[in-house]
Order: structure tokens, then sequence, then C-alpha cells
């Protein structure tokens, strides 16, 4: 009675566990399906409107700034994301719930995915700089803020993307998650850190230039620059709110790995890659929407002639 018992105990509990691992199959492949439907079709739109918004601007003197310069230059890399990470992404899943080799594909995305969103935060950053010069130190701003200057700090962001990609992938062991996540908070962390404190100090002052122009009576022409400023640093904070959001499943899937909880990496894995690369689809439609003249020149190309 107590083999019998013990064998049925047994054969329970190898039913339960062949339950788990089916029902974790079909969550897996469930999840394939939708990232491969997802990415394959937001795949074109990606490429397409970052491409528009980098013509436009590049043709309209009038869109020829440095805010929209560098909002182009995030267009970049946003234009790559979905031209290789995004469609790479697509391709290896539907190479992996077909049965087929996907190390290739796989290895291929994992370094366009990690260049590109390296040099995005980076970028991310140099937007925000650029917004807390004009507004705080406007004096300064035809000094610091230069053609040169963006060139150089545009330049630095691929040259270090590329250096961080190399010494994740070939100079920190795959096993070791911990130092895996060190390398990806020291570009995430200080990101974050920067644009936040940068847009409490962007509030503070622009309360105060806003207390000003109700107390002085001051130049029409610096009212409409602040005006147009603050236009601008709010077109700045949706693209910010936007790649906060979309990094945010990542971020919960790397700490739940660094925690060594193993359940759910599969899941928040696929669903964090896919939000992080679908930011680059809501980036340019967050420009079209701020400005009235790109809109209409991205949504009616054959107007930028």
């Amino acid at each position: 009675m107590t083999v019998n018992s013990n064998n049925s105990s047994l054969n329970l509990s190898n039913l339960s566990a062949v339950k788990g691992e089916t029902q974790d199959v079909s969550i897996s492949t469930v999840l394939l399906i939708l990232n491969i439907i997802i990415n394959g079709m937001t795949c074109p739109f990606t490429v397409i409107l970052n491409a528009l918004v980098i013509v436009v601007v590049k043709k309209r003197p009038r869109l020829q700034n440095n805010a929209n310069i560098l909002l182009a230059c995030l267009a970049v890399t946003d234009a790559f994301e979905g031209l290789t990470a995004q469609s790479s992404f697509a391709l290896s899943n539907t190479c992996l719930v077909l049965g087929i080799n996907n190390s290739a594909i796989a290895h291929f995305h994992e370094l366009c995915f990690g260049l590109l969103s390296t040099c995005s935060c980076l970028h991310l950053m140099l937007v925000v700089f650029e917004r807390l010069v004009a507004i705080k130190f406007p004096f300064r701003y035809p000094y610091i803020v230069t053609t040169r200057n963006i060139k150089l700090a545009v330049s630095f962001c691929w040259i270090y993307s590329t250096w961080w990609l190399f010494a994740r992938l070939y100079l920190v062991d795959e096993g070791n998650a911990r130092l895996q996540f060190l390398m990806t908070a020291h570009i995430v962390l200080p990101c974050v850190v920067f644009v936040l404190s940068s847009y409490a100090i962007l509030y503070f002052e622009t309360r105060r230039h806003q207390r000003k122009i109700k107390t002085q009576q001051l130049p029409k022409q610096e009212k409409e620059n602040f005006i147009r400023e603050t236009k601008t640093l709010k077109t700045t904070a949706l693209v910010v709110c936007a790649v906060l959001l979309c990094l945010l499943p990542e971020a919960v899937y790397l700490l739940l790995k660094v925690r060594g909880m193993q359940t759910t990496e599969t899941t928040l894995s696929f669903l964090g890659a896919t939000f992080v690369m679908l930011n680059s689809l809501i980036n340019p439609l967050v420009y079209s929407w701020r400005q009235k003249e790109m809109r209409k020149f991205v949504f009616s190309p054959n107007q930028c002639n």
C-alpha cells in the first residue's frame, strides 16, 4: 500500500510537471507569435516615419534649429533600430516558432539592439541638455550649442555605444548576470537621473520666467522666444516620458534576472525588447503631433519639394 501510494503521488507530481511545462510552452509560443505580429507590422512604419522626419528637417530651413537637428539625430538611431533590430527580432521569433536554427539572426539582433538602444539613451541626454542650456543659460547658448559641438557629441554617442557593446558582449561573462546588469545600469541610470534632474531645474526655471512675464513689462521678442522655447521643451518632455515608459518592462526584467527569478524571464524579455523598440515608432509621432509644420510635411511628403 505504501509503494502504491508513493507511485501514485509520483505520477501526480509528474503529471503536474508535464502540465506546467506544456502551459509554459504554450504561453511562450503565444508571446512569440504576438511579437512577430507587433514587430512585423510596426517595423515598416518605424523606418518610414523616422526617415521622413530626417528628410523634413534637412529640406526645410525653418525647421533647421539645434533642437530639431538633435531630434533628427535621434530619428537616425530610431530608423536604424526599426530597419535592423526590429526586423531581425521578428525574423528570429519566426524561426523559433518554426523550429529553424536562428542563432545567427538572434546574434545580429542582439548586436543591433544593444548598440542602438544605448545610442538612443545618449542621444536623449543630448536633447535634454540642449533644452537645459536654452532655457537656463540663454546668453551662453550660442557658444555652447554650436554645429561643431553637436557633431562632436553625436560622434561620441556612436563611438561610446560601439565600445560599450563590444565590452558587454566580449569582455563580460555571459553567465554573470550581475555584471551585465551593471553594464546596462551604468548607461540607463545616469540617463534617467540626468533627465529627471534637468526637468526639475527646467520646471522651476519656467515658473520663474512665467512670473516674470506677469509682473514685468518684458519686450515682445523676449516673450515670443520664451513661448517658443517652452513649446519645444514640452515636445522634449513627451519624448522623454515615452522613452521612460518603454524602458520600464526591460528594467523590471533585468532586476528579476539579477535576483535569480527565472520563472517570468522569457515573458519579460520578449515584452521588454518589444517595448524598447516600439519607442522608435512613438518618437516621430510625438514630433509630428507637437510641430504643425513637421506634421504637415511628414504626412504630406510631396509638399517637401
